[in-house]
């Protein structure tokens, strides 16, 4: 409501727009001889109005009972709103309010508009302001009366979860909570380019009525039901340590913070204790399985405390992935930051899977064509080395863009956002051997040095001559180097938990990662199986006779790699690792009496009890 040119129109269609409810202009339902009236340039008295709003409020009792609608109408005085609302008292009144220069300078924009100053002047002297209902300045943008109304409008705490953050995660996530039934509240800041991301996420997805959207950090906390749950999907880092300053003064004892990021998880660690002094759960949740995963069904790891796992499971469950059980791929994994560690080896055995696929690729690439290699990968995933990189792999090399596959069109160059490298760090903290993950991070920042390795590629002598490898034996040297990943990646797991006291439960890891995710694949699933067993995978006699079996093929890849001059970092990590586990002496004997040489380190003795540390005088 409000007087000619405030935007009474502009701003109801762009609500319209955003709730899917029709929109009306109540001058259009004014009689024949009304219009005539005011197009002569004289004002409507009461006696004019009535049969209008009469008409109007009969209407307004019929669109509500119908699913609602937006109307734009003056509404300029009590009576008539009272006549408005007297079939119907569910009305949310916006009263939209500026002076008369701002309202005339956007009357004289428009075109052939019937409207004189005195017109106007005559509506502002007979305004009514209600002191009820949203009011707004029209002395601003439309984007930020839109926000202003959505910030206004909503109905305090209501909302069962809250998300922060409308990337492409973040929206999946709050879509997936709205379609299995909870109220969603959705936040974004409003700033510079991004003044219109609320706006048209609510307005691409109307149809959900349970989704509301806020760029008033205030408000957006007002509307969540206690204990609140605050859903974060924005960058890691002092991005959230900064988030976590405005809106913790906000919350109160019992209120839940989940980190849906890839966060590290020292930062979550810190947290946790940080904000338990203000009696906040903050808790770590890794979330995976891309765009798709988000708003289908992702593969959810948690860590933090177990009573706000409680109060979070029923979320957690319905917006997760389900196994072949009908079982959400959701799972508690321990305290403070093990949600997060479980997701960070989850993407570095990841690395790993697609160095690998790229090695294979490498290989297949001097003796293939991309459809040839294609079927091969289609092949292969209808049998016991089936997942989603090599399903998609699949379809990212048959890929065409005119003449060209598209894959050669990129330019070879891997990015990656932290995950692998703090692998590798902790990895190398915990004293854990991880060179699966490590060489295919290295891998990635050797593609890095496209101009150096451009200079170099000249002098890359060429193989003696061209030959193929045995498609039977890639897929065994595949399968061997796959266990080799898996069994790096849950053996950093348990060294983890027994480092930081969390509960290792290795086969409810591998359940939580057969769909959703982006490693899913059939070897998960057959660990979930070896796990039952042991949970030490190098205990279980079917993988060890996996390994000893497909050894051969291995060693046969990578003397074809050298004579080819093809780099297979992944498959030789995998390899060598395997051959110095199965070593019963190493040449480590030797590294510690040049330790003791030249720094007096000591040395345990074959024929000495281990308790017992010696030194030579070797000069």
């Amino acid at each position: 409501m409000g007087v000619s040119g405030s935007g009474k129109t502009c701003l109801g269609k762009q609500l319209s727009q955003i709730t899917s409810k029709p929109f009306y202009d109540a001058d259009d339902f004014h009689s024949a001889a009304n219009k005539d009236k005011m197009n002569s340039g004289q004002s409507l008295d009461d006696f004019d109005r009535q049969p209008w709003l009469d008409q109007l409020g009969k209407k307004i009792n019929e669109w509500s009972s119908n699913g609602g609608a937006v109307l734009a109408c003056s509404a300029l005085k009590e009576d008539y709103r009272k006549t408005l609302s007297k079939h119907n008292t569910k009305i949310t009144w916006v009263v939209l309010n500026g002076s008369f220069d701002v309202i005339w300078s956007r009357l004289k924009k428009r075109k052939d508009h019937f409207f004189k100053p005195n017109l106007l002047q005559s509506q502002l002297d007979a305004l009514e302001l209600p002191n009820y209902g949203i009011h707004l300045n029209v002395d601003q943008p439309i984007e930020t009366l839109v926000q202003s109304f959505l910030n206004k409008s909503y109905e305090k705490e209501s909302a069962k979860i809250g998300v922060i953050g409308m990337g492409v995660m973040g929206q999946g996530i709050a879509l997936n909570c709205s379609e299995n039934g909870f109220e969603t509240a959705v936040y974004n800041r409003f700033v510079e380019e991004e003044e219109r991301v609320i706006f048209d996420f609510l307005s691409t997805n109307a149809q959900f009525e349970n989704l509301n959207g806020f760029t008033d950090i205030v408000s957006f906390i007002g509307a969540l039901e206690r204990p609140r749950k605050i859903w974060l999907m924005i960058k890691s880092g002092s991005a959230i340590d900064a988030l976590i300053d405005e809106i913790a003064p906000l919350l109160h004892d019992g209120d839940i913070i989940l980190d849906g990021g890839n966060s590290h998880y020292e930062d979550t660690q810190r947290r946790v204790k940080e904000l338990e002094k203000r009696k906040i759960f903050y808790v770590g949740c890794g979330v995976s399985g891309g765009e798709v995963g988000a708003r289908q069904g992702a593969s959810l790891m948690f860590g933090g405390n177990k009573f706000a796992h409680k109060i979070l499971r029923p979320i957690l469950e319905s917006i997760s992935a389900k196994d072949k059980a009908g079982k959400p791929c959701q799972a508690y994994l321990g305290d403070d930051g093990a949600g997060h560690f479980v997701k960070m080896v989850h993407n570095g055995i990841e690395y790993a899977e697609m160095q690998l696929l790229a090695e294979v690729y490498a290989v297949l690439s001097h003796q293939m064509s991309y459809p040839e290699i294609a079927s091969l990968f289609e092949e292969w995933n209808n049998g016991s080395e089936a997942s989603y990189l090599l399903e998609i792999t699949a379809k990212i090399l048959q890929k065409k863009e005119g003449n060209d596959y598209v894959v050669d069109l990129i330019l070879d160059n891997a990015g990656s956002k932290g995950t692998g490298m703090w692998s590798t760090k902790s990895a190398l903290a915990l004293g854990e051997v991880n060179n699966m993950i490590s060489s295919a991070l290295f891998a990635r920042y050797l593609s890095s040095m496209k101009k150096q390795r451009s200079s170099l590629a000249i002098r890359k002598p060429k193989p003696q001559k061209l030959s193929s490898f045995d498609l039977f034996k890639l897929k065994d040297a595949y399968r061997f180097a796959r266990i080799i990943n898996h069994i790096q990646g849950f053996n950093l797991i348990e060294s983890a938990c027994k480092t930081y006291n969390w509960y290792y439960n290795p086969t409810e890891i591998a359940r939580v990662w057969t769909k959703g995710c982006i490693i899913r694949s059939n070897l998960m699933e057959d660990l979930i199986g070896s796990f039952s067993d042991e949970k030490s995978l190098f205990k279980n006699k079917t993988l060890l006779s996996d390994l000893y079996n497909t050894e051969p093929s291995v060693a046969a890849l990578i003397h074809h790699a050298i004579d080819q001059k093809i780099a297979l970092d992944s498959f030789s990590s995998a390899y060598h690792y395997w051959i110095a586990l199965c070593t019963e002496n190493l040449p480590a004997n030797l590294i510690q009496a040049q330790r003791d040489f030249f720094g007096a380190h000591t040395y345990q003795r074959v024929d000495k009890p281990l308790n017992q540390f010696f030194h030579t005088q070797w000069n």
